[in-house]
């Protein structure tokens, strides 16, 4: 065993460096810790933090509702996948911003066989979209 325990491994993520975490390593520093994966230029690691929020009570609910905003369309959705049927005001007045629309899918092959089918949901974020020049 080593002398330095409490000094990093080599794979070990630490919270203020430049690198990005590696993949599956945990960063550890409480909402601070989170606050600082939310604000990762590495797109999986915001989405990845997002679950842990929800630990954290309002303060974590208000992290998930900011992320709604994240200019990746993956975090977006990742943020709404969590809040969708939380039972909140704030989080159900938040989210009537949103169309959400149910469809079915149904792929064939060359020769029109039906190759699988399932049940897909799209949601539409129009406070994100740029703005005509005429309004």
């Amino acid at each position: 065993m080593s002398e330095h325990q409490n000094e990093p491994r080599e794979y070990d993520a630490v919270k203020g460096g430049q690198n990005p975490p590696p993949i599956g390593a945990a960063v550890l520093g409480g909402i601070s810790g989170l606050k600082s994966r939310l604000a990762s230029p590495t797109v999986y690691v915001r989405a990845a933090a997002l679950p842990e929020a929800l630990k954290y009570g309002e303060a974590g609910l208000d992290l998930i509702i900011q992320a709604l905003d994240d200019r990746i369309m993956s975090v977006r959705f990742a943020a709404y996948l969590l809040l969708k049927d939380r039972d909140e005001e704030k989080i159900k007045q938040y989210l009537r911003n949103y169309n959400t629309s149910d469809f079915d899918v149904i792929i064939e092959d060359a020769s029109g066989e039906e190759n699988s089918s399932g049940n897909l949901f799209a949601v539409f974020f129009p406070h994100l979209m740029p703005k005509s020049p005429t309004s």
